[in-house]
């Protein structure tokens, strides 16, 4: 039941509340392009069942959800989430094995998020720490699609739509561009965020690896 609770959460996170914002942000562009009652597929929509409507919606969900997969590769490869090290003071009596100071290298300790992943027990993120850091990684980095959909879409509409409605579409298109420039400045902090909470449970362990192993070498 936890396991399939957990699914749900990633769900949720990655996909529904990202594609919720794709289509908000499109709607958005119809809106405010003066466009709803002009769009024959948006007039349409009125005589689709509500399975067709689902169908739309969780399309635009998976999509953004992929395309959302793709982006976090390209920035990755391309290392274009923050620098390749970073220095990072530890405070006194923090670190279990008394380390005060660490050079953390984001991408490679990246490279290892799913392997970390699998072998990870219960009890080694019991306060969910970890999980959390992913799940806003994630959230953040597919939201930037969503933004960047409702861009497009409202610069679409800005060709179409007639004149008295440019200063309308021009303000929600800066609007959206403020909103994409803040979530991609929250992603690269979150990134940092989650590769430090990844060194953090790959550092607790191997202190619990090295206790078992000179607890059995006691024995």
């Amino acid at each position: 039941m936890t396991a399939f609770f957990n699914i749900s959460v990633w769900i949720t996170l990655a996909m529904v509340i990202p594609g919720l914002v794709s289509m908000a942000t499109l709607f958005g562009a119809m809106v405010v392009g003066d466009t709803c009652s002009l769009l024959p597929a948006a007039s349409a929509v009125k005589e689709f069942s509500d399975w067709a409507v689902a169908g739309v919606a969780v399309t635009i969900m998976i999509m953004t959800q992929a395309v959302g997969i793709l982006l976090e590769s390209f920035l990755v490869d391309h290392k274009w989430l923050g620098p390749e090290k970073i220095a990072i003071d530890i405070p006194k009596g923090v670190d279990p094995l008394g380390q005060r100071a660490i050079t953390l290298e984001p991408y490679a300790e990246y490279q290892g998020l799913y392997l970390l992943l699998a072998e990870l027990r219960n009890d080694e993120d019991s306060h969910g720490h970890l999980q959390r850091a992913l799940a806003q990684f994630f959230l953040s980095n597919n939201t930037m699609v969503s933004f960047a959909v409702g861009i497009v879409g409202t610069l679409w509409h800005v060709v179409i739509a007639s004149a008295q409605v440019l200063g309308a579409q021009f303000a929600y298109l800066f609007l959206l561009t403020a909103c994409l420039v803040v979530t991609v400045k929250v992603v690269r902090v979150r990134f940092v965020v989650m590769t430090k909470a990844l060194w953090a449970a790959r550092r607790r362990r191997l202190v619990e690896a090295k206790k078992k192993a000179e607890s059995a070498g006691q024995g």
